[in-house]
């Protein structure tokens, strides 16, 4: 072998082959699983490396909620998505994201819930407990 270099080369790129192209979810905003107060006003996916958005869909009690992905975005690490004004409820989010480099689709679902606003309990307040019986006057003779 007259260049055992170009070997190991090969080896290399063969080996670390599988590790490269493959868009992972690194990360969301509204974190998986969040139980938020507001509803957020919008939907952000940060992966690994560039991604381009195919496809995401976002549901409550199994109903569509319209959500517009620019499908002409360049690809990216991190795709924000504005969001509709959310009322509230338990929310599933699927996606799919393309990886530019080799092809290959990632695709993954999340959930996040709208509690809506802390309020005031609806039920009052105990009583204050009653004034001490006010000492007797003295009085002068």
């Amino acid at each position: 072998m007259d260049k055992p270099w170009l070997l190991a080369a090969a080896a290399g790129i063969i080996l670390a082959g599988p590790a490269f192209g493959h868009a992972k979810l690194r990360s969301t905003v509204p974190a998986a699983d969040a139980q938020l107060q507001v509803a957020p006003k919008s939907l952000t996916l940060n992966f690994n490396e560039d991604a381009l958005l195919a496809v995401l869909t976002l549901t409550v009690d199994g109903k569509n909620i319209p959500v517009a992905v620019d499908r002409s975005a360049p690809a990216r690490p991190q795709v924000t998505v504005p969001l509709p004004a959310l009322a509230v409820g338990k929310y599933q989010v699927r996606w799919s994201a393309l990886s530019p480099d080799d092809g290959h689709v990632s695709k993954g679902t999340f959930s996040f819930a709208i509690l809506g606003p802390v309020t005031a309990s609806a039920t009052p307040a105990p009583p204050a407990p009653p004034a001490p019986p006010a000492a007797p006057a003295a009085t002068s003779r």
